[in-house]
């Protein structure tokens, strides 16, 4: 019984560790975002030609689409993190197949987010090193 009360306590508290890792990479991320939308706003006043403007706004659109969902996954993030502190405090019972079927769905979308962001971020930079812009 005792130790299978510390493997899950153990668990609870590599969980929770992992939780407050993808909190801080969503908040970067976040952060990221703001920095590529600054770097476009100073550029799109020199864009001429009609097809790099619309690429400008279908990256604008992007990362407006990003805040949100940046918003989104740390507002579920901190819920997780604050169902685990409840759990831990209630008792190190076994832990809740729901709660492990959170995180693992949790951990799939932080994963997406991840290869999301790098993708955007490549063809974003593509993108701007293309223009012929003087800055």
């Amino acid at each position: 019984m005792i130790t299978q009360d510390l493997k899950n306590l153990s668990t609870i508290k590599q969980f929770q560790f992992e939780l407050h890792s993808w909190i801080r990479l969503v908040e970067f991320l976040n952060q990221e975002n703001t920095f590529l939308k600054t770097r476009l706003s100073e550029v799109i006043d020199q864009i001429k030609d009609r097809e790099s403007l619309a690429l400008a706004e279908h990256f604008q659109n992007q990362f407006i689409v990003k805040d949100d969902v940046y918003d989104h996954i740390i507002h579920d993030l901190k819920k997780q993190s604050h169902k685990w502190t409840e759990i831990k405090m209630i008792s190190s019972k076994e832990i809740s197949e729901d709660f492990a079927k959170t995180q693992k769905n949790l951990r799939d979308q932080i994963a997406f987010i991840d290869r999301d962001h790098a993708l955007i971020t490549k063809d974003y930079n593509t993108y701007l090193a293309s223009l012929s812009i003087d800055d």
